[in-house]
């Protein structure tokens, strides 16, 4: 009865796909909606005959779950989510596929769940931080939920950047890891212990704790560098344990990105929706002009106290406009910070002040695919 309920729900749901495409509707959620509603265990009964890879964390994962998925391509076709679609859905949707193996992308809160239903291969964390503190709430939430996870899915390889404290508090008891690092770097929510609950002692972006959760060991360690180089040599690793060769990536394929010529100015779309991806963006090579777009709609998050997570000094030197629904929260940010920035009504009315031809766009999700895709 399984087997033909399950049939039923991949024939429902391959026919509703096919008629949303005919309306226009490129959407992965529906499908997924009602292969799982017809039948609830599809995800673990799709499952069984694919070998599978999981990509999670707060930054990087749908470029990185590309980045994996074209590794794996070289042993076979590969399901995955185009579209990025993260949820139980999405990765309902990608299963349906007849392909041996699949690679998703998983949201953080929906990873535990997942991990169980499809007892994957490969399961590869990113890194954690405060992230839709509406819905995800302080970061150590997220981690404890992981950790119970990791520590259960015996039959699993973690592979793990534990230069992050919460991702090495998450996989501590897990019996296949592989533990990565970078040479150490600041976290912005690390200053407790996520095990103990001790203060964590930080020497140059190494941190350590009397409970014994450190960086200082691991089985892989590298230089550092930009996510989008950490990212990709952790796709490779991941690759490396399925049996696939090497893939070279250039920082933009690793990176939400996104330049456009607009009234005859190239104008650089970056995507910044928290404290690490802002990081990662104040540190590039910014333009003389920069214009920061701020929203606070559900899948940026409603809550913009993360502002204050993170030094915006790159900015000094910069014309700086600033525009968005919270745009008044970033101005009144950035001018304790010392920055003066003038608040504009619209993208255009910010792109109108620009003074030289190259501009720097640092722009909340929503405004991101409003304005750059």
């Amino acid at each position: 009865m399984s087997k033909l309920r399950l049939r039923l729900a991949i024939f429902v749901a391959k026919l509703v796909s096919f008629l949303s495409r005919l309306i226009g509707n490129q959407g992965e959620t529906l499908p997924g909606r009602i292969l799982l509603a017809i039948e609830p265990e599809a995800i673990s009964l799709l499952a069984q005959n694919k070998e599978v890879i999981l990509v999670s964390g707060t930054n990087g994962k749908t470029s990185t779950t590309k980045a994996v998925a074209t590794i794996v391509s070289q042993l076979g076709q590969v399901a995955t989510s185009g579209s990025g679609s993260n949820l139980s859905w999405g990765a309902a949707n990608a299963l349906m596929s007849s392909a041996p193996y699949a690679v998703l992308e998983i949201d953080e809160l929906h990873l535990p769940a997942i991990i169980a239903q499809t007892d994957p291969t490969v399961v590869l964390l990113l890194n954690l931080t405060r992230d839709q503190l509406h819905r995800m709430h302080e970061v150590k939430r997220v981690a404890d939920r992981w950790h119970v996870e990791c520590t259960e899915a015996a039959n699993t390889v973690f592979v793990a950047d534990i230069d992050d404290p919460y991702l090495n508090y998450a996989i501590a008891n897990a019996t296949n890891v592989v533990r990565v690092s970078f040479g150490g770097r600041h976290h912005p929510d690390g200053a407790v212990c996520p095990r103990c609950g001790e203060y964590l002692t930080w020497v140059d972006g190494d941190y350590s704790c009397s409970c014994g959760l450190t960086n200082k060991s691991s089985e892989l360690k590298f230089e550092g560098g930009s996510a989008a180089y950490r990212n990709a040599l952790l796709a490779n690793i991941v690759g490396e344990i399925v049996g696939a060769e090497p893939v070279e990536f250039e920082s933009s394929q690793l990176e939400r990105r996104v330049t456009k010529v607009i009234v005859g100015k190239n104008v650089h779309f970056r995507l910044t929706k928290n404290p690490a991806s802002w990081t990662e963006a104040l540190q590039s090579d910014l333009s003389e002009d920069v214009i920061l777009v701020l929203n606070a709609r559900q899948v940026d998050g409603i809550d913009t106290s993360w502002l204050w997570d993170l030094s915006f000094a790159a900015l000094k030197g910069h014309h700086v406009v600033v525009c968005g629904e919270r745009a008044l929260d970033m101005a009144y940010r950035i001018h304790v910070e010392g920055i003066e920035s003038r608040v504009v009504d619209s993208f255009d009315q910010a792109l109108s002040l620009s003074r030289g031809p190259e501009i720097s766009v640092l722009t909340a999700y929503t405004a991101f695919f409003e304005l750059a895709m």
